[in-house]
């Protein structure tokens, strides 16, 4: 596995933090996301873009930081990966809320 914590926030490209995502995140078919505003059913796939969409490098060199030592203590990510979309999903609608 490879040890996020040594990364520089330019070393890692788009593809290669996707490909660390997607071997970190446990894979699941749907998973309900509820926010004030809305309730979401979201798969693996749509959640990686979406953080990837999201979140600036940075963040996602601490997210995958958290992964790694979830899965280095045998913990199950969901709750933590489920926690992240709402929040993420969350700050999307509080500026979609503001514009309008």
């Amino acid at each position: 596995m490879h040890d996020t914590s040594s990364f520089s926030d330019n070393q890692l490209t788009t593809f290669e933090i996707k490909d660390l995502l997607t071997l970190y995140i446990t894979p699941f078919k749907d998973m309900c996301i509820n926010t004030p505003e809305e309730s979401v059913k979201i798969n693996r796939t749509k959640a990686i873009n979406l953080l990837l969409e999201r979140l600036s490098k940075k963040q996602l060199y601490e997210l995958l930081n958290q992964l790694q030592l979830i899965h280095k203590k045998n913990q199950n990510d969901l709750y933590y990966i489920q926690y992240i979309l709402i929040a993420v999903m969350s700050l999307e609608a509080g500026r979609k809320k503001s514009i309008h």
